[in-house]
């Protein structure tokens, strides 16, 4: 009897671990648990963000990325 309850302890605690830690990095799809940091995002990651969801235009795009010199020929 004193076998099963621990076990049962054991296992109901992991339950609660795992539940905790998933709730804890909600919201946060660039982060990974082992990462101290999250990684910040430079001016051509929200630009191909915000192209990708339609708040630019693809003339747009391009213009961000040549004027932060990372167009294509660059």
């Amino acid at each position: 009897m004193g076998m099963v309850l621990i076990l049962v302890v054991l296992i109901a605690a992991g339950v609660a671990g795992y539940a905790y830690l998933r709730r804890r990095g909600a919201g946060t799809a660039t982060r990974v648990p082992w990462e101290l940091e999250p990684r910040e995002e430079d001016a051509v990651d929200i630009a191909s963000r915000r192209y990708a969801a339609g708040e630019i235009t693809r003339e747009e795009f391009e213009r961000i990325r040549r004027d932060l010199g990372q167009d294509r020929g660059a």
